[in-house]
This record gives structure tokens, C-alpha cells and sequence, in this order.
């Protein structure tokens, strides 16, 4: 009978002990030990745990719960030596979030918090939420340790709220099953400040720290090329019942790996070449290089460093190269070169 009851236990997706231990006691034995962390528990910790019941229903949860795919570390320690259960891995029926995966959850939020974007926040909001209904107790007392000594400034912010109507009609037509539809917009220009309506091809949504910006890339039709569409000016969507088709996916696709702070052109892409020096920034940069699409920072005699990155248009690079100041040399494109110094020009007349 003992060996049906374990089939009956390998079999079901649920903690199922039959009648030898009840489901519910499974899960108070899994959380006490998975609380308990590396210093692990003894089986007498494991009776408390349960309200005092016989030793041998400890015996049968463990081996049931071994069965049903979880794997314990048992360490004996102490005069008399006693065993110590610690949680190496959980049932497969189990729904606790991982530290780890708590974790990449929280620095995802951390880093969002930092740019106050509010679309991609409030829906890792929700799944921080869901997550702490099933953290254990010890973790969750540790991620709230987490949040009190962690911060991130810097970032720039995005103010503007979102439309939930038309944010619900963006990602219908980009989430259709039988792929992408085709999408109306209103869209108000930055540059002009006119609004226009057209018809495009939904292809990604994106996150641009640089800019503080979420967007919508998208094939527009009409100017057969890819557009990118800050979502905070789209002031009306609609969803179209017509599929959507995207003639070649790589300009696409450059258009989204290429993009610097939302700018990007159809144009090839091109290298930049950067030498910077200065007291801190050579340091800095080797320490935590920005990710720019093809990074690469290598120092060089006389403690300057090299970057080299790609991009597809002027503004974005020169917009991330002034930061530097004066530490900052353009060294490629020829074209790069002579823009930024026009822009210098410009900032130094308004000075005199």
C-alpha cells in the first residue's frame, strides 16, 4: 500500500500523500525547512512545526516530498549529532518564486523606479505583488532589507502618464496570435507639435534609459521604412482587423539593436570611435562600459580609453559624447567628427 501511495504521489502534479500524510502538512513541512535556510532544521524542529505530531509523520513527509521530486541536504551536526534538512530543491508542484528570480524582479523594478516610467513599472508592480504571495518568510523579510539600502538616480524621467485605451489597443494588435495587426495612430511630433494619424505595422515595444522613453517601433507603410513612436505622444490607437506585413525584417531589426536614446536612421550603420580621458571618467567607463550597441572600451597608453560603438544617425552619439566635456575626442566618422564640432561652435557663441 506504501508503494501505490508513493505512485499515486510521483503521478500527481500536487502534493498528494494520500492518506499517510496530509497534503496541507507537505506544505508546512516544505515551508519550514525552505525558511530555515543553510542553518537547516532538525526533524524535532519539523514536529514543532506541525503541532507536535509522532516523528514517523515527519519520516513519511520527507520521503514523500523526495518523490515528488524535491531534494533536501541533510548535514549532521552537534553532540549528539542530529540531522539538519536544508532545501536544495522543491517539489515540482511547487509555486514559490526563487530567491534568484525575486531578485532579477527587484532590480527590474529598481532600475524602473529610477526612470519613472510608469508602463513597464506598473506591470512589473503587479508580478512584485504576485511574487511576495508566494516568497517564503525568510525571503521576503530579505527583499525588504533590499529595498531600504538600495537606490538608483540619475536616469531621466518620464513624466507623462499613459493611456491605458490606447496602450491596450497597442499591444492587441503587436500580441495578435496569428501575428501583428495593423495599427491606427494620432500622433503628436516633437519637433512640430502637430498631430497626424496614419496607419503602421507594430514590430517591438521598447525601453530607452538613455532617453528616459518608452516606444514603439514600427513599420510605416507609406514611407516603407521603420519609425519609432515615443508611446507617451500617441494620444489615440486602434487595432485594425487587417494583418499586418513587415516586407524585410532587418531594417527592423537594426532599427531596434541600433537605436541610441530613440534616435536611429535606415541609413548603414557606421563606427565610433571616441578617445576619453580625465581624471575619472577612463575608470569609470572600464568598470561599467554604457551599453551602446557593439561596445567596446579598451584602455590605452597614458590612461585614455577607446570606445567603439555602432550607430545609424548623428544625434544620439553626439548627445552621449558631450557628457564628457572637453575629455572627449571624436576620432570616426569623419561625418560625426564635424557635426559635433558645429554643435560646439553653436554652445560656445551663445557663451560670448
Amino acid at each position: 500500500m506504501a508503494r501505490t501511495a508513493s505512485r499515486k504521489a510521483l503521478a500527481s502534479p500536487r502534493p498528494d500523500g494520500g492518506h499517510l500524510v496530509k497534503p496541507e502538512r507537505l506544505q508546512i513541512v516544505l515551508e519550514a525547512i525552505r525558511d530555515a535556510g543553510a542553518r537547516g532544521i532538525t526533524k524535532a524542529g519539523l514536529v514543532r512545526a506541525l503541532g507536535g505530531v509522532a516523528m514517523r509523520t515527519v519520516d513519511r513527509a520527507v520521503l514523500l516530498l523526495e518523490e515528488q521530486g524535491a531534494r533536501f541536504g541533510k548535514v549532521r551536526e552537534g553532540r549528539p549529532a542530529l540531522i539538519h534538512f536544508t532545501l536544495e530543491k522543491a517539489p515540482d508542484w511547487d509555486s514559490r518564486i526563487t530567491p534568484h528570480a525575486r531578485m532579477a524582479l527587484e532590480v527590474a523594478l529598481m532600475a524602473l523606479e529610477g526612470t519613472a516610467t510608469e508602463l513597464w513599472f506598473d506591470q512589473l508592480e503587479g508580478l512584485r505583488a504576485l511574487a511576495d504571495g508566494h516568497l517564503s518568510t525568510r525571503d521576503r523579510d530579505l527583499f525588504r532589507a533590499l529595498q531600504a539600502h538600495v537606490g538608483l538616480r540619475g536616469a531621466a524621467d518620464d513624466q507623462q502618464a499613459l493611456d491605458t485605451k490606447m496602450l491596450t489597443q497597442v499591444l492587441l494588435a503587436l500580441g495578435h496570435p496569428e501575428g501583428p495587426r495593423e495599427l491606427e495612430l494620432t500622433y503628436k511630433a516633437a519637433s512640430t507639435g502637430r498631430t497626424s494619424t496614419r496607419t503602421v505595422v507594430p514590430f517591438t515595444l521598447t525601453h530607452d534609459v538613455f532617453s528616459g522613453g518608452a516606444f514603439l517601433l514600427a513599420w510605416d507603410p507609406a514611407k516603407q521604412e521603420p519609425r519609432h513612436f515615443r508611446l507617451a505622444r500617441i494620444e489615440e490607437a486602434r487595432a485594425l482587423g487587417r494583418r499586418g506585413l513587415i516586407p524585410d525584417r532587418d531594417p527592423m531589426e537594426r532599427a531596434r539593436d541600433l537605436q541610441i536614446g530613440g534616435w536611429f536612421s535606415p541609413a548603414a550603420p557606421f563606427r565610433v570611435g571616441v578617445r576619453v580621458g580625465g581624471t575619472n571618467w577612463p575608470q569609470a567607463l572600464l568598470d561599467a562600459p554604457p551599453a551602446l550597441p557593439g561596445i567596446t572600451v579598451r584602455k590605452e597608453k597614458g590612461g585614455t580609453v577607446l570606445l567603439s560603438f555602432q550607430a545609424t544617425e548623428l544625434s544620439g552619439p553626439t548627445r552621449f559624447i558631450l557628457q564628457f566635456g572637453a575629455d572627449a575626442e571624436v576620432l570616426e566618422p569623419k561625418a560625426l567628427r564635424e557635426h559635433l564640432a558645429r554643435t560646439l561652435r553653436a554652445m560656445a557663441a551663445r557663451y560670448r
